[in-house]
């Protein structure tokens, strides 16, 4: 882990159906009801273990979770079986037990001292001064939901599986030529001639008569279509906004403070100084040179060892081990050795910090805010409750928002993406998403459910009118069809003049004999390599294409809405011989290359020492499963 840090029983027609569903049970496998649960059936073996088919699905749900994280949150579990991830789980957890059957048959092992020193020196665990933060540490173990045993436990196995890959793959190097080669592709400097044309800027476009207008709209009616758009009322109940009308005595306020002061009272917290050993004798030792001199600090220096601070610890922060001694001592006193899973703590205390029950003017402006909220949420309740009676009873939603006095949004049309005919977004729409299904999901005339924001928002949607999708009749839309019209026989000339550029430079033509001519313009560019030399005003696509070409060479493309024509007209080579920044990043691309065909290999060998087999058919009904 942490590497990782730098998936009607008698009727004929039941009896049918009976026999339907015990058919479908026995072709679909509901016969292992009978033979055993269906989630424990191994989908392959590794040596003397099995994988269980609930085992590789839970192994597939994790894959599927980082599949969405990189590709696309809407990814199905059934999209991903077809992308074959579910095998790449499978293929993986083989060779995660391969590696640690190996690790056991070599009898490799690893302490918790390893573990302890790596983490000690993790980044993300230090403070600015260098000094390991506890804090920090107990923070991420919350948040990846492990204790301290399991976490070290894990990171042995972590550890004995790196020392058994670096003895496999240590050898891996990057051959000098082949470095050489590959810098000297990399590094190749290359220039080209460009010229645009920008259909936008051709002129010489007659004007169409009805009859082209016409024919064009008939066979691009896709461009003219307008999607479903509803009109739609929304009431809104904020409790925000009902907290503003509600007024909170300083009477109440006091009696308020009264009743909560025991829960508004701060703990007592503590700054500490410590030092973590793994040694009892050296923490010992400390422990006493500490108390001679009564600082842990120049004590720990002394010893070359850093005492950590720990500042405004509340009691519940520490270990059970460390919180007792820490709040047994008296400030300035030292404690320790304790013994905790992470080693061997001598204390120190620094300072009390007394707890106690804030100031009433202190604290009397949050508990108004708190006041007002819980009276908000108490009407809103009650308005709620009285807005679900009057709709089912069948009054207006607008007699019920008069009556009520919840804050009216109409909106004249919007289509099911939450657009105006405009193309924007609309002035207002609590919790956009459920909105929009509500609307779309009833009739015109229709009125929704009361919805929670589930951030104190409540509202209910009425459609009002629903205007069909369809294409615009051609008299509605004339100038838009003349004016795509336009764009069309602009962007069919700019083809037709790009491949005539394009012909001549092929030719010999040189790039200053296409200056001036109309919509065209020219340059020469930077010069690009692979190695992250760019031309910015070149799109990437057509960036990519520079190296396909032969010198003298010239290419048109569309990129951007333009038309680009690219001639080669130099290759600058350099020496691979001289010493260069980026021939090391492309050794290390090699090594990686043959690590990973090193650990193919080896994998391969695992198998023969324990044989790996894979249930075709469990695994091959995994991959059918439709999406639940």
């Amino acid at each position: 882990m942490l590497q990782s840090m730098r998936q009607v029983a008698h009727s004929w027609v039941v009896k049918g159906l009976m026999l339907f569903l015990i058919v479908s049970f026995s072709i679909w496998g509901i016969g292992d009801i009978f033979r055993g649960n269906s989630l424990r059936r191994a989908v392959a073996t590794v040596g003397d273990t099995e994988i269980s088919v609930q085992e590789l699905n839970i192994l597939f749900e994790k894959t599927l979770a980082q599949a969405r994280q990189a590709l696309s949150p809407g990814l199905t579990a059934q999209q991903a079986r077809q992308l074959g991830l579910l095998d790449h789980a499978l293929d993986r957890e083989i060779n995660s037990r391969l590696i640690d059957m190996e690790v056991a048959r070599q009898n490799i092992s690893v302490g918790p001292e390893a573990v302890l020193d790596l983490l000690a020196s993790e980044p993300q665990f230090r403070t600015k001064d260098g000094s390991f933060n506890k804090a920090l540490f107990r923070q991420f173990l919350d948040q990846q939901r492990l204790s301290e045993s399991a976490f070290l436990v894990q990171e042995q196995q972590e550890l004995a599986r790196q020392i058994l890959l670096s003895a496999v793959q240590g050898g891996a190097v990057a051959p000098e030529a082949a470095v050489n080669a590959l810098f000297k592709a990399r590094a190749q400097k290359r220039i080209v001639e460009v010229a645009t044309v920008d259909p936008a800027k051709l002129g010489g476009i007659p004007t169409p008569d009805d009859k082209a207008l016409q024919t064009f709209y008939d066979g691009h009616q896709q461009l003219f279509a307008i999607p479903e758009y509803r009109s739609i009322t929304l009431a809104i109940l904020s409790t925000e906004a009902l907290s503003k009308d509600i007024s909170i005595s300083e009477e109440d306020l006091k009696k308020e403070y009264e009743t909560r002061k025991e829960q508004l009272a701060d703990p007592e917290k503590r700054d500490v100084l410590q030092v973590v050993l793994q040694s009892e004798e050296k923490a010992k030792e400390l422990a006493t040179q500490a108390h001679a001199s009564n600082d842990l600090a120049s004590a720990a220096k002394a010893q070359k060892e850093t005492a950590v601070p720990l500042d405004k610890l509340e009691k519940k922060s520490l270990m059970p081990e460390l919180s007792d001694a820490a709040f047994a001592l008296h400030e300035g006193a030292i404690g320790g050795p304790v013994k905790t899973q992470l080693g061997w703590h001598v204390i120190q205390l620094k300072k009390i910090i007394p707890g106690g029950i804030p100031d009433f003017d202190k604290i009397k402006d949050k508990l108004r805010d708190d006041l007002r909220r819980e009276q908000a949420i108490e009407v809103a309740t009650r308005v709620v409750n009285q807005l679900d009676d009057q709709l089912a009873a069948g009054h207006s939603l607008d007699d019920i928002a008069d009556d009520l006095r919840l804050r009216i949004v109409k909106i004249p049309a919007v289509d099911a993406n939450g657009q105006t005919p405009e193309g924007k977004d609309p002035s207002e729409l609590p919790n956009k998403e459920q909105v929009l299904k509500d609307a779309f999901a009833q009739n015109a005339g229709e009125t929704g459910p009361v919805e929670d924001t589930k951030s104190g928002v409540y509202y209910v949607v009425r459609t009002d009118d629903v205007t069909p999708s369809g294409v615009q009749p051609f008299d509605k839309v004339k100038a838009k069809v003349a004016s795509a019209w336009k764009e069309q026989e602009q962007k069919t000339k700019a083809q037709a003049k790009a491949g005539e550029i394009a012909k001549a430079l092929n030719g010999g033509e040189k790039l200053l004999a296409l200056e001036g001519q109309e919509g065209v313009s020219t340059r020469i560019s930077r010069p690009i390599s692979k190695l992250g030399e760019t031309d910015k005003d070149l799109p990437p696509a057509l960036a990519a294409r520079v190296f396909q070409l032969k010198q003298g060479e010239a290419m048109a493309e569309e990129s951007d809405g333009k038309q680009y024509i690219i001639r080669l007209v130099s290759v600058t080579n350099v020496d691979p011989s001289k010493p260069d920044p980026h021939k090391s990043g492309i050794a290390n691309e090699i090594r990686k290359a043959e690590h990973a065909e090193l650990l193919e290999q080896y994998l391969d060998h695992l198998q023969e020492i324990f044989p790996v087999k894979k249930n075709v058919a469990v695994l091959d009904s995994m991959r059918q499963r439709d999406e639940q």
